[in-house]
């Protein structure tokens, strides 16, 4: 089981939805103050320490710096979230951490950098085509797209199409040679630093079959 402390307000924003940090074999712990990840992290001793340069009282960057001057502390992977202004970022490399990620947040980036200090598999790995189709107001649009992340409620997907939140889409892909047609609807969108939109979308009618692929494939038994 691998273990997490992650800063309430980062914990906040990220929100509770179907991501890394839901996955079996990974159990996080939200902390409010940076003392208090001091506290369980030398109750529990974690794998992965995720602050926020702003957490009370002590602060991101004196964290980090605790957490690696003290021997029995150390050996553990940090990432410090900071705002885009200031001397925050560069302070927190100084102090010892793996990775420093600004703000606003881009979850994507977070958890990729999460799966990859944990070394688990990322889900961002399973790029699968996708043949997709919106009815709209007129005929039926035809497009393309690629998942990024897919789980057994839903996936995150990346397409040129500009689509809206409530919108259906009709998706088409290859699981182990088995043709998978889904229907789903869009719950979020989401714009990477980078400018390009992401979308979140919802299984509607998945069936016990697919399902027991999907979760074969996410736990990497299987190939696309």
């Amino acid at each position: 089981m691998k273990k997490i402390i992650i800063a309430q307000s980062i914990q906040n924003s990220v929100g509770d939805s179907d991501t890394l940090f839901r996955r079996g074999g990974i159990s996080v712990l939200p902390v409010p103050t940076a003392e208090e990840v001091l506290t369980l992290h030398r109750d529990q001793q974690v794998d992965l320490i995720i602050a926020d340069h702003g957490m009370p009282v002590m602060g991101g960057v004196k964290l980090c710096a605790a957490l690696r001057s003290n021997t029995l502390l150390r050996d553990v992977s940090l990432i410090l979230v900071c705002e885009r202004t200031g001397p925050s970022a560069a302070e927190g490399q100084q102090a010892g951490a793996n990775a420093i990620l600004l703000r606003p947040l881009d979850r994507s980036e977070l958890f990729s950098k999460v799966s990859h200090l944990l070394m688990v598999q990322d889900r961002s790995d399973v790029r699968i085509p996708l043949r997709m189709s919106v009815t709209g107001k007129g005929a039926v649009a035809t497009f393309v797209g690629m998942s990024l992340d897919i789980s057994v409620s839903g996936m995150l997907l990346e397409s040129g199409r500009i689509l809206q939140q409530g919108e259906r889409l009709h998706c088409s892909f290859t699981l182990q040679t088995r043709v998978v047609d889904l229907e789903c609807v869009v719950v979020r969108a989401e714009m990477t630093p980078g400018g390009i939109i992401r979308y979140g979308v919802k299984f509607l009618n998945l069936d016990a079959k697919t399902f027991i692929l999907l979760e074969h494939l996410i736990k990497g038994g299987g190939k696309v």
